[in-house]
């Protein structure tokens, strides 16, 4: 599965929070950290190598993100093995051997841009263990005006987390035309995401659920520095935090993570 392909969401939060990183200091040090590159790549076992590097954005810019860095040597080692990525499109490499990356290891990103060396570190965590549901199914409320709502009664998700890991939560509609629930809301569908850090439980809420269905749940295990990552963005217009990266002379993340899934079927 190519399990990569769902954490988008993160990724815009992240490189949003990049780009605003320099609003209040001085226009030197701003200069300077315009000059370094945002990398973005999250590595999983079985899927090819995706690393794509960045333009810091400009508070000004109107594009979602910074424009691409074209014409780079990256290189991915797993302490052994030493591999060369292709950019396949602008600010886009790759390294098409979908086992290079593996359950186990850790893997080092270097490459060189205006004289410097830009590199990172992760290693891939374990696979999370035992993740069971209470229900294979969720019905969630009908409700109609004049009668005593139903209550919401969710499902239980359950891990095994002796060490102390840290997770995220990902659903997925799987139906080619997923039904609304709700025909009053008429927000787009769009996958649901939680943060749950260090934790070894999780229960549905009514409010996650806009369209009935089938479901892949998706619980990733993730390491520390993603977690960080994806809660460092915080802080106000007048009061800005820098989004924490594992990238030495740059921005942005490099990191692994490793996925069980569970089916849930939605219905009212």
């Amino acid at each position: 599965m190519e399990i990569i392909k769902y954490i988008k969401c993160s990724t815009v939060v992240l490189i949003m929070a990049f780009s605003g990183l320099l609003a209040c200091k001085k226009e030197d040090a701003a200069i300077a950290d315009y000059a370094r590159p945002v990398v973005q790549a999250y590595l999983s076992p079985g899927v090819p190598l995706l690393v794509k590097v960045y333009y810091q954005k400009y508070l000004d810019d109107t594009i979602s993100y910074g424009f691409p860095i074209k014409d780079l040597q990256l290189k991915v080692s797993d302490g052994t093995n030493t591999v060369a990525l292709t950019e396949s499109a602008d600010g886009v490499y790759e390294y098409a051997d979908a086992g290079f990356v593996k359950d186990k290891g850790t893997y080092s990103l270097s490459f060189s841009y205006l004289d410097k060396t830009i590199s990172a570190q992760t290693t891939m965590p374990d696979k999370p263990i035992g993740f069971t549901v209470s229900a294979s199914s969720q019905k969630v409320p009908v409700f109609s005006f004049g009668t005593e709502p139903e209550a919401f009664v969710p499902v239980t998700f359950k891990w095994n987390n002796n060490d102390g890991g840290y997770y995220m939560m990902m659903m997925k509609n799987t139906d080619t035309y997923p039904t609304r629930i709700n025909t009053r809301d008429s927000r787009p569908y769009a996958d649901s995401e939680a943060i749950l850090g260090q934790v070894s439980t999780y229960q549905t809420q009514q409010m996650m659920f806009n369209f009935s269905g089938n479901y892949k749940v998706l619980l990733f295990r993730i390491n520390k520095e993603y977690s960080d990552a994806l809660n460092s963005g915080g802080g106000t217009s007048l009061n800005l935090t820098n989004p924490y990266t594992n990238v030495q002379n740059g921005l942005g993340i490099f990191t692994a993570m490793q996925a069980d899934t569970l089916d849930l079927l939605v219905y009212q």
